[in-house]
């Protein structure tokens, strides 16, 4: 569990901005502004550590949810689809880029939006960067 993420994704500013771009989130479990992330270069989850280093950076918002595939994306009952996340995602498509599963848990998922610039989101990232955020 990212406790960071699940912590940020209940401010009262960050809850505010994710809701009013991003709708309800099926099973939302943290949110981090990739901003402000760097490669982790101590762990290989393989795609999952891939997609992540490939948004670090830059202005994209992670939104991690108990929402994963499982073994088998198009299985109707895996977390993806039965509570929503696929839906989610394609209600999105306008500001989702990709997904991937957990390495670790298959039944959780990242998934990577761009970020929508607005006062919240520089709000936002000015508290990020002098740390009255956290």
């Amino acid at each position: 569990m990212d406790i960071f993420a699940g912590a940020l994704s209940e401010k009262p500013v960050v809850k505010n901005y994710i809701e009013k771009h991003y709708g309800p989130i099926p099973r939302l479990r943290g949110v981090r502004f990739m901003r402000y992330e760097e490669p982790e270069t101590c762990r290989n989850m393989g795609a999952q550590s891939d997609m992540w280093a490939e948004m670090c950076g830059k202005d994209i918002i992670y939104i991690h949810t108990r929402c994963g595939g499982c073994w088998d994306e198009t299985d109707p009952d895996s977390n993806y689809i039965a509570c929503g996340g696929k839906a989610w995602e394609d209600e999105l498509k306008d500001k989702f880029i990709e997904s991937v599963n957990d390495f670790y848990d298959s039944t959780y998922r990242d998934h990577y939006f761009i970020a929508v610039i607005d006062d919240d989101y520089n709000t936002i990232c000015q508290e990020l960067e002098d740390g009255t955020l956290i």
